[in-house]
């Protein structure tokens, strides 16, 4: 059994409840009630530590379930107040009661756990079925493609000296359900000379798990991608999915400590795991040059910048559209055709967790107010770098008429197609 009194964080002490984090909140601009806003939270966990909370545990869960953890509230925090994990901590603490949790939320999260990814394929077409899909109340994306991993270890080897060896953590979604992001991910490592790991044995990155307060499948998750990855002798170990990194390189530190399982395994694997963007920029630190590519048709897009996508310590941006987007800049650099437009706010796409699972309709607002900033821009595509993003960005009825639509692409992808089109 899980010690859930050992996520003990006392940072909810610091807040003066100035108010600093509710324009940046984008479950509070979406409803302007306090109860969903930083400050609202910060302030039923005081209580709640203080042993005087008035409200039922399922009203708690409901303020905190409605977290995006975008983090955009820790950034702006004066008093360094670690919103984040306090409202994980929280949720934690209330997953005991089981009634906390609706019906699509525990069959998404058991689907995720099934050894057999074939359930969680089949869950998404029969939720995308005209009936089933009205029941669901919901967004449910459909799987396109066979999933990227099966059956066993893949290995992409490339020709030439002193190539990089990376290993690829697809993460649950660009297995199986995005798996062309894979693919292309793949074959802009390769082309630039990487030789690529891929472990069967890897699964979710566990940030559906976490976000629920299930710390222990999190913690199960943490382990068997760790393990997946230990003895390969890679120099990195890449992902093209922020919200993978952000569980990565944040959680599973946050959440392990020298007493759990496998401590040493995981702190590695988090330590060496790196988004594709940072990977990039740090191979050309070492004298790879990156390969340019050319579309067959020159179009304008916006880039999503997913609230879960950073860039790495010291960076310094050194062209316009690195300036713009942060470290993804550098893959549009070498995109010929391609032309960036610019987002006013990059506001939340309203995708967190299992934000869009348990309130499907203030995720969709946090979603229609996304798309009014891109209506702004006039882009004739849209693209990002998080699986989760790619959800909510994709989903666009209600916001555009069916032959308005735009297309929605990993950034990954472009630059793959680039990459062919030249050969």
């Amino acid at each position: 059994m899980e010690n859930n009194n050992k996520y003990k964080d006392a940072s909810y002490l610091n807040c003066v409840h100035c108010g600093k984090c509710l324009p940046v909140c984008p479950s509070y601009n979406a409803v302007l009630d306090e109860f969903f806003s930083p400050r609202g939270r910060i302030r039923l966990i005081l209580t709640d530590n203080g042993g005087k909370l008035p409200l039922k545990a399922s009203k708690i869960f409901e303020s905190m379930s409605s977290c995006l953890l975008c983090g955009r509230c820790v950034k702006i925090c004066p008093n360094d107040v670690k919103i984040g994990s306090l409202v994980i901590n929280e949720k934690i603490k209330l997953n005991k009661y089981a009634g906390n949790f609706q019906p699509k939320e525990k069959f998404v999260l058991k689907a995720l756990k099934n050894k057999r990814k074939i359930i969680l394929k089949s869950a998404l077409k029969i939720a995308n079925i005209y009936p089933v899909e009205k029941l669901a109340d919901g967004y449910f994306p459909e799987p396109e493609g066979k999933s990227f991993i099966r059956n066993r270890d893949l290995i992409f080897n490339v020709s030439g000296k002193n190539i990089l060896k990376a290993g690829y953590f697809s993460g649950c979604v660009f297995n199986n359900i995005y798996p062309l992001v894979s693919l292309d991910t793949i074959t802009a490592l390769t082309e630039n000379g990487v030789a690529v790991f891929v472990p069967q044995a890897q699964g979710c990155c566990g940030l559906p798990f976490i976000s629920s307060g299930d710390v222990k499948s999190f913690k199960e998750f943490a382990l068997k991608n760790a393990t997946a990855f230990n003895g390969e002798n890679l120099d990195y170990i890449i992902t093209s999915c922020a919200s993978c990194s952000y569980s990565a390189n944040n959680l599973y530190p946050l959440y392990f400590d020298e007493n759990d399982e496998g401590y040493s395994e995981v702190i590695k694997f988090s330590k060496k795991l790196i988004n594709i963007w940072s990977f990039f920029k740090e191979a050309e630190k070492i004298g790879m040059e990156i390969k340019s590519g050319q579309l067959k048709k020159e179009t304008d897009a916006v880039f999503h910048i997913p609230c879960h996508l950073a860039n790495a310590a010291g960076f310094k941006p050194s062209s316009p559209n690195e300036r713009l987007i942060g470290e993804a800049g550098k893959i549009i650099d070498k995109i010929g055709g391609l032309k960036l437009k610019p987002l006013k706010h990059n506001y939340c796409c309203g995708n967190g967790g299992m934000l869009n699972i348990k309130h499907y309709n203030l995720s969709k607002k946090i979603t229609k107010r996304k798309f009014d900033e891109i209506k702004e821009s006039s882009p004739k595509e849209i693209l990002t770098s998080c699986s989760g993003c790619m959800f909510s960005l994709k989903d666009q009825k209600g916001i555009f008429k069916e032959n308005e639509m735009l297309p929605v692409s990993h950034l990954i992808s472009v630059y793959a197609e680039s990459l062919n089109n030249k050969k």
